[in-house]
C-alpha cells in the first residue's frame, strides 16, 4: 500500500487519483466540523462548493426541512443557520437533521477527491478510527490537505502525518510513503507533542484568533474523541458506521 499527500488544493490535479482511496483533511474547520455532526446523530451532510449554489440548494427545500451551516473567510455568511464552529453542531443543534455546508477550503479538497473510490473525512477527532479503516481497505491511499485559499497549511499537513505515522506503526515496511508525505510525517514528529500549540501558532489558527474564533482551536486539537469516519461519495457525505 502507497500513501501520496497533496498539500493544497490546486496541487490535486497533479496526483494520481483513479483505484485509490481519497481522505480529505481540513482540520480548521471543515473536516472536523463534519465529524462533530455525524457524531452527534445528523442525518445527512451535503457539501457544496460555493455559497452562492449552497443558498440556493438550501432554498429548493422547504423551510425547516434543512440546516443551512458553513463559512467565507472563516466567518458564517448572512442567513446561515450554523457557521464552521464544530462546537455549534451539538446533538441538540443536528440530531436527525440534514445539513447543507460550504466552506473556502474543505469542500473544494472533497470535489477534488472525486475520481478516487472513495473519500474519507479526517480530522484529528477521529484520525485512529481513519487509520483502521484505511488498514482495512488495503488500498492506496490519496490524503488530500485542504490548505487555506491554495496555500500550505501546517495544521492539515501535521493531521496527515499523524495518519501516515499511525499507519507505519500499524503495517511497519508494508506501507510504501512518496516523498510528500514523508515530508508530513517528519513535520508531525516536530509537533507531535503539543498539537494545541501548533494549531494556535498557525497563519489560520491566528486567523481565527483574530476574528474571535479562537475557541474553536481548542475542539480542533482533541485527539480521538470519536469513531465514526464519515464518508464523501457523489456529492453526498454519509455514514457506514457509528458510535
Amino acid at each position: 500500500m502507497k500513501v501520496d499527500v497533496s498539500f493544497t488544493v490546486d496541487e490535486l490535479q497533479y496526483h494520481e487519483k483513479n483505484d485509490k482511496i481519497g481522505v480529505v483533511i481540513d482540520v480548521l474547520r471543515a473536516t472536523t466540523t463534519v465529524v462533530t455532526a455525524f457524531k452527534n446523530g445528523c442525518a445527512s451532510f451535503t457539501p457544496i462548493p460555493s455559497l452562492e449554489k449552497a443558498r440556493e440548494v438550501a432554498q429548493s427545500y422547504e423551510e425547516g426541512e434543512v440546516l443551512l451551516g458553513g463559512a467565507k473567510k472563516g466567518v458564517k455568511p448572512e442567513g446561515f443557520d450554523l457557521g464552521n464552529a464544530p462546537d455549534d453542531y451539538s446533538t441538540e443543534v443536528v440530531k436527525g437533521k440534514n445539513i447543507i455546508f460550504t466552506s473556502s477550503n474543505g469542500t473544494k479538497a472533497m470535489f477534488g477527491l472525486q475520481n478516487t473510490k472513495e473519500v474519507l473525512i479526517a480530522s484529528f477527532l477521529n484520525i485512529s478510527a481513519v487509520c483502521n479503516e484505511i488498514v482495512s481497505l488495503a488500498t492506496d491511499i490519496l490524503i488530500a490537505c485542504s490548505g487555506d485559499f491554495g496555500l500550505f497549511s501546517l495544521g492539515d499537513t501535521v493531521c496527515a502525518g499523524m495518519i501516515i505515522h499511525q499507519l507505519r506503526e500499524m503495517r511497519a515496511a508494508v506501507l510504501e510513503r512518496s516523498d510528500t508525505a514523508s515530508v508530513a510525517e517528519t513535520l508531525y514528529k516536530i509537533h507531535q507533542d503539543d498539537i494545541p500549540n501548533m494549531l494556535f501558532n498557525s497563519e489560520w489558527g491566528q486567523y481565527l484568533i483574530g476574528i474571535g474564533q479562537g475557541k474553536d482551536i481548542d475542539t480542533c486539537a482533541q485527539i480521538d474523541t470519536c469513531t465514526v469516519v464519515p464518508r464523501f461519495r457523489d456529492g453526498v457525505i454519509y455514514l457506514k458506521r457509528q458510535d
